[in-house]
């Protein structure tokens, strides 16, 4: 959805088409995964913040879109309505982490999501606010860093796990929190902002490239594996 917003800015009609569509597809879909849960029964401990990616981060990211496009109306609602989400979901996700036995070590990772929610609201409301600091972004940024000390609190347990493609779950928010703290870090115009910029920036691409590097790896042996055992 981001690439077409930006490519609505060579092909504006094409481009505000599907960036629409797309927002219609997001909206309803979030709206149908949030219906299951009152309609199907689960288990507490089956939840996990991956939940988090179809409903709050899909319509954060609408109203990110929105915002470029110009529908400012259309990007405060879609940003209300992930706030709304948000404040749901991520209260049953601390509940079942809390309160119920750990996750299984494959799904841990997908905690990491539980902190990206500051991020993309902030980006989204950068777009829809025309990249002013102001209450909301302020409270944002408040909620971001204590969530990203969560994180942080939380390396040792993360290091202690084997890899698995589970791991592309920390992506998600390293992307969307180095692209919050460049926005932040270009709006301060403290000494050295352009130099801390790139250094997040910098940390995000090798989080990223090494995740894809070991998941190629870890692809590369179980094929091999499933050819020697052919053999």
């Amino acid at each position: 959805m981001l690439v077409r917003t930006h490519y609505a800015q060579h092909l504006p009609i094409a481009g505000r088409i599907a960036t629409g569509l797309f927002m219609v597809i997001s909206l309803l879909f979030g709206a149908w995964f949030l219906a299951q849960f009152a309609l199907r029964e689960r288990s507490i401990d089956s939840i996990h913040a991956g939940y988090l990616l179809p409903t709050v981060a899909a319509a954060f990211i609408v109203g990110q879109g929105a915002g470029a496009s110009g529908w400012t109306l259309l990007g405060e609602a879609a940003i209300a309505v992930g706030i709304l989400f948000w404040l749901l979901l991520g209260t049953i996700i601390l509940a079942r982490m809390a309160l119920r036995p750990p996750p299984p070590a494959a799904l841990l990772p997908t905690f990491a999501i539980f902190s990206a929610p500051p991020a993309v609201a902030g980006n989204a409301w950068f777009a829809v606010n025309n990249g002013r600091i102001d209450l909301v972004e302020t409270m944002l940024l408040g909620t971001f860093v204590v969530l990203i000390l969560v994180q942080l609190m939380m390396l040792a347990a993360y290091w202690r796990l084997p890899f698995t493609l589970g791991f592309w779950a920390f992506t998600f928010t390293a992307a969307s929190s180095g692209t919050y703290a460049a926005h932040w870090l270009a709006l301060w115009g403290g000494p050295g902002r352009a130099v801390w910029a790139w250094l997040a920036i910098g940390l995000v691409t090798v989080l990223i490239g090494s995740i894809a590097v070991r998941s190629v790896a870890l692809l590369s042996g179980h094929s091999l594996r499933s050819t020697s055992s052919a053999a």
